[in-house]
């Protein structure tokens, strides 16, 4: 019962850090706005249909691959903030417990964005079918299942990529430092498949390891257009494993690094 007591303390009192900054707030709704504007953007951008047809659930969330940031951010925000100045200190002298505090923090991020990021995926899934049917492209059908598979997948990897940047926070101890190093693991190596010449058994090892482009194989629908060879919540699961060990790498930093 202490324990349970302890817990809702703690995580009261980070979500009041942050619902009480109004950056983190302005962040999150950004979330939201990013992934609909940007999706629409894309798909006004393809053009007339090809002959090659890309896969139109994935066209029409496509917005994740900018929102994401705002999640990155987030969870960095949530905290790096505290290390300077080093807040941290008060919060341990307020919840000694420093694993609760790390995982209040996690909770908080994770339950954060899922809220804002599922007004996002929706805004993002109906905006982008209407702009794809008005330009003749076959439009995601709200009947699939496999749609809004890949709509909840996509909420999840907002929110893994968030705890994969709270947890490198946690390690980094800098906001601008942790946000980067977040951002290369997710964008470099789909970067690197782009310019770097690379066999296809080479570019599949990339994709199948690579925390982007194999969380992202959740939005597949249809075969061989995916970002990995990979099945969807099979390559949702590498990136849960990256958040899972960051976060780990987190928890020993605060655990036994000095404050």
């Amino acid at each position: 019962m202490r324990e349970a007591r302890r817990a809702g303390r703690a995580l009261r009192a980070e979500w009041t850090k942050l619902c009480t900054v109004p950056s983190q707030l302005w962040t999150l709704a950004a979330l939201a706005v990013v992934m609909a504007g940007v999706t629409a953007l894309t798909a006004a951008g393809q053009g007339r249909p090809r002959s090659t047809p890309a896969d139109p659930a994935a066209l029409a969330l496509s917005g994740v691959y900018f929102a994401q940031l705002a999640a990155v951010a987030v969870g960095v925000a949530l905290v790096a903030s505290e290390y300077q100045p080093r807040v941290i200190r008060t919060t341990l002298a307020a919840h000694p417990g420093r694993t609760g505090v790390l995982a209040a923090k996690a909770a908080v991020v994770a339950a954060a964005v899922l809220g804002a990021g599922a007004p996002g995926v929706l805004g993002s899934l109906l905006a982008g079918r209407a702009v794809l049917a008005g330009q003749g492209h076959g439009a995601a059908a709200l009947s699939d299942p496999a749609v809004w598979r890949a709509a909840a997948g996509t909420l999840l990897y907002l929110a893994l990529v968030a705890l994969l940047g709270a947890g490198v926070a946690a390690v980094l101890r800098h906001a601008g430092v942790a946000v980067g190093a977040t951002a290369a693991m997710l964008y470099g190596p789909f970067l690197a498949t782009k310019v770097v010449p690379m066999s296809t058994h080479a570019l599949h090892v990339v994709q199948k390891v690579s925390p982007m482009s194999a969380g992202l194989a959740v939005q597949t629908t249809l075969p061989g257009t995916g970002t990995a060879p990979l099945a969807p919540w099979t390559g949702l699961g590498v990136l849960a494993a990256w958040a899972g060990a960051a976060v780990a790498l987190g928890w020993a930093a605060l655990r036994f690094r000095d404050a």
